[in-house]
């Protein structure tokens, strides 16, 4: 029997992924589908934002909304999307000279959403308030719908238009045909195989994208340069959150406008001869403008395909692009054709028919908008396994201009304490980031009062027995580079370490429910793992598809506690459950994840842990208990010659008393990476120190002995007089 308590801000949210696209600008009765992407009605409504009692709903946080489609009413609960823009969005266009001009218009944060539609499983939304209206796209069931705000009213009323075209994507309008896939997929030479995806979905992706639009669509919209950039932020919205379900996130770093011309020729009958000349540009301009991983063009013109790009070149500085074309104001078409077109990009291929995506077989990568399919997720992370480096890197969310006074040491600047006010209360650095008279630094973890600290000074403490120290060297104000015990290295219960913490099943159930949890006993990993759910399973595989543990694997799957007398403050929407065997008398606690909650940033705390021993010589390692020797451990005790550990770079890290690299001459301790640690007794040498300390512990015995000596003499003494009395 299962006990589910689910920690949520209002009511039980059903474990759904909702999509909803919204915009800034009001385009009212300006609206105007095209010819396919016509509507079979539309109606007018009132959104109202929801609110509950204890101050959960936050501006910055979660937001519902009651809204009511075809007369049934709908709540959407809602989350701010993460890195889909920076602070400061690159927008660059032309003056009628053709000057370049670039800005950085303000975008509210915290405005773009996704979320769950509440009691619906068949659901996609997302969602905008930056202008307080709400614009974009919504699938409900079967049925996609455009929300536009109406214009000028005065009552917030909103119009919802039912699109009828459910299929409107054939593969004809993409440029990449098959014979052409076969031509591109012969120059990629890596394939990974089937069995290395699930380290591929383990990990985060990240795309930094640009779009640029060109002359005709600036017109279309009437020169308005605001409408255009509204635009861009919906299509990067949509195309993440679609992204979102093969764990790849998009950021959109910046918008090119072609506000005076087109800045190449467009008058070709197909799009794939444009995207040469997109390319050319691409090199030649753009590289400079946007080091991002790709750019994609949109079109307001008509041609014979309706997209060109190139398969699976997503990190590479030449054919990292496409073109689509954006036709009118609807925005779904246009997002999923550049959907379709990344998609390629990241090495998908077009849909067979066996391919499904949530039961149905129009996906992106066919002929339809509801998601990725099963094939696409094994094109795309056989391409992400045999490189596209690019996509691993985190994305910076703030574009900072290089400038002395912005609290940012830049080139050729000593330090940098900000604005002049600022500076009146640094010791250390004047306004115009130079050192003042005598100081030596200003910043950083061996900085101490405008001076180095001293060398063997512990800048960075141990933060568990799986880390090492780090120390400053005395010539630099910086600390070095963070450095932790090599992972397999073993550490306390038979466990070992992996990613700087002692990995075991029994600390993890104490960090989770209290120091009086205990890891479970087999039986409950047996019983809940294998059934292959959101509370017990060894993975998630594709969208909402959980895979079941085998008797092996179970220790490796979700972890499961026992001894939990309280219930701890978790995180909002975490699920404890509680799981009641029977025949054993055991409940056991564990913590269920749903795939919806990837996208919304949430952890998973419930999962065990990489590197946790699964028996011996075997350690949990993306949900499989294979051989430990997975971890590469290496260094053993002869390596540092029984005096030190490796670290992570697999230098020797010696204890007090030797000195690196291989432990074998007296010192202080420490790696070539960690710094010198100083003496413990300043001025005293270490060889002097430990004969000093065994001295010391020698003259302590020669002293027990004598008075357990004298004892034992006394004693013997004072039974003789008893024994022999005097008269």
């Amino acid at each position: 029997m299962r006990s589910v308590r689910t920690f949520l801000s209002q009511g039980p949210l059903l474990p759904t992924l909702v999509l909803v696209v919204l915009l800034v600008d009001s385009l009212g009765k300006d609206l105007n589908l095209p010819p396919g992407w016509d509507f079979d009605s539309y109606e007018i409504t009132i959104p109202k934002k929801l609110s509950f009692r204890g101050g959960v709903q936050g501006v910055a946080k979660h937001v519902s909304y009651l809204l009511q489609v075809k007369g049934k009413s709908h709540v959407l609960h809602l989350w701010p999307k993460r890195f889909l823009l920076p602070r400061n969005l690159q927008v660059f266009s032309f003056t009628e000279l053709g000057r370049l001009w670039e800005d950085h218009p303000y975008i509210p944060s915290n405005c773009n959403y996704m979320g769950l539609v509440e009691g619906n499983q068949d659901s996609e939304a997302t969602l905008s308030t930056c202008m307080g209206v709400l614009r974009g796209i919504l699938k409900i069931d079967a049925s996609h719908y455009q929300i536009e705000p109406l214009k000028a009213s005065s009552s917030f009323e909103h119009v919802i238009y039912l699109l009828k075209k459910e299929e409107e994507f054939p593969h004809q309008i993409c440029g990449l045909t098959d014979d052409e896939t076969l031509k591109q997929m012969a120059q990629h030479k890596n394939v990974a195989r089937i069995s290395d995806f699930s380290q591929s979905y383990m990990h985060q992706k990240y795309l930094e994208l640009a779009l640029v639009f060109d002359h005709s669509r600036y017109i279309f919209l009437n020169s308005n340069l605001s409408r255009v950039i509204n635009d861009a932020i919906l299509l990067s919205s949509i195309m993440d959150t679609y992204f979102q379900d093969v764990r790849m996130r998009i950021h959109l770093t910046g918008v090119e406008v072609w506000t005076d011309e087109d800045k190449i020729r467009l008058t070709y009958p197909k799009l794939e001869q444009v995207l040469g000349q997109f390319m050319v540009y691409r090199t030649s301009v753009l590289n400079a403008r946007f080091p991002v991983d790709w750019i994609h063009l949109y079109l307001k013109r008509n041609y014979s395909d309706s997209l060109a790009l190139y398969l699976g070149n997503v990190c590479t500085k030449f054919h990292a692009g496409s073109t689509s074309v954006f036709p009118d104001v609807n925005v779904l078409g246009p997002a999923t054709w550049s959907t379709h077109a990344l998609g390629h990009g990241v090495g998908m291929r077009h849909d067979e028919e066996y391919c499904q995506c949530k039961g149905r077989h129009s996906c992106i990568m066919g002929s339809g908008q509801y998601g990725f399919s099963n094939c696409s997720y094994a094109h795309f992370f056989a391409h992400i396994y045999s490189g596209a480096k690019c996509l691993t890197n985190i994305p910076e969310l703030s574009y900072v201009v290089k400038r002395c006074g912005n609290k940012i040491v830049e080139e050729d600047e000593e330090c940098d304490c900000g604005s002049i006010e600022d500076c009146k209360n640094d010791h250390c650095c004047q306004p115009d980031c130079k050192f003042k008279h005598g100081a030596k630094c200003s910043i950083g973890l061996c900085c101490h009062k405008c001076q180095f600290r001293p060398s063997g000074y512990k800048c960075r403490l141990e933060e568990n027995e799986c880390d090492l120290a780090e120390y400053c060297n005395g010539t630099s104000a910086l600390c070095p580079s963070d450095t932790y015990k090599q992972d397999g290295t073993p550490c306390k219960d038979e466990a070992h370490c992996f990613n700087k913490a002692c990995q075991s099943r029994f600390m993890q159930c104490q960090k989770i429910f209290g120091p009086d949890a205990t890891e479970a006993p087999l039986q409950c990993y047996v019983a809940i793992n294998v059934i292959g759910d959101q509370y017990g399973n060894c993975g998630i595989s594709g969208v909402r598809e959980y895979r079941k543990c085998n008797r092996r694997n179970a220790l490796c799957g979700r972890i499961q506690c026992i001894n939990v007398n309280t219930i701890p403050d978790m995180p909002d929407h975490t699920i404890l459950i509680s799981t009641h065997l029977h025949d054993e008398n055991l409940k056991c606690w564990g913590i269920g994840y749903h795939p919806a909650m990837v996208p919304m940033g949430l952890p998973d705390l419930g999962v065990v842990s990489d590197g946790t021993s699964c028996g011996r010589n075997n350690v949990c390692f993306n949900r499989n208990c294979v051989n430990s020797s997975v971890l590469k451990f290496d260094c053993f005790p002869e390596k540092c010659n029984h005096r030190g550990v490796c670290n992570n770079n697999k230098n020797c890290h010696c204890m007090y008393g030797w000195s690196p690299p291989l432990c074998e001459e007296l010192g202080y301790g420490g790696s070539i990476d960690s710094g010198p640690p100083g003496p413990l007794k300043e001025g005293v040498p270490t060889s002097v120190q430990v004969v000093s300390l065994m001295f010391v512990r020698l003259i302590f015995l020669i002293i027990s002995v004598i008075v357990v000596f004298f004892k034992k003499i006394i004693g013997n003494f004072k039974t003789q007089r008893e024994s022999n009395p005097t008269t």
